[in-house]
């Protein structure tokens, strides 16, 4: 015991648990923060006066105007492989969004879009008859609503204005020894 009575000792113990409790009181408050911006991607976000849909929601439509896709395009025997499984991806991406990070679903609609437009062009060239060929217009109309509302979302600019307020000294390093992990923006 008379080693915890030396001067230096105590000192540096007393150093040890203020730098801990701040750290601890960082990961709490600034995760807290952190999470409540990340939200607005699930949730919606206040953005210019507007409440916005959220970014989420917009992709969970844009699997289902894919595979309503698929439906029309099987009826052409037109290849679905890869719009079956950029949806399978995406939906799957979105159910777990919060382990793999919202960068990880933000790959994965690039790569629905990408199935989507090849699909789009050979049905384009099929001989649709006048039902499958409005359905597809609707679809196609769908998404392209759906992407304009993405870009428009008040998502990004929510983190990107988070970032400007909280990525800044002694925040910006506190956070980072404390494990925050900071909100991502949908890009």
């Amino acid at each position: 015991m008379s080693f915890f009575k030396k001067r230096g000792i105590a000192f540096l113990l007393t150093v040890c648990v203020v730098i801990a409790a701040t750290l601890v009181s960082v990961n709490v408050k600034l995760s807290k923060k952190c999470q409540s911006v990340t939200d607005g991607f699930y949730d919606g976000v206040e953005f210019n006066g507007y409440t916005q849909k959220s970014i989420a929601s917009h992709l969970k439509n844009i699997t289902a105007y894919a595979d309503g896709l698929v439906t029309i395009a099987n009826n052409y025997d037109i290849d679905t492989a890869d719009v079956e499984n950029a949806s399978d991806w995406l939906k799957s991406a979105l159910a777990y969004s919060q382990q793999n990070g919202i960068s990880n679903l933000y790959r994965e609609y690039q790569s629905l879009l990408k199935a989507v437009n090849a699909m789009e062009d050979q049905l384009a060239r099929a001989d649709l008859d006048a039902r499958d060929a409005s359905g597809v217009e609707q679809y196609i109309s769908s998404i392209t609503g759906a992407q304009s509302a993405i870009e428009s979302a008040g998502y990004n600019e929510s983190v990107r204005e988070f970032m400007r307020s909280y990525d800044r000294f002694p925040t910006n390093i506190l956070g980072t020894l404390a494990g925050v992990e900071m909100p991502e923006c949908f890009e």
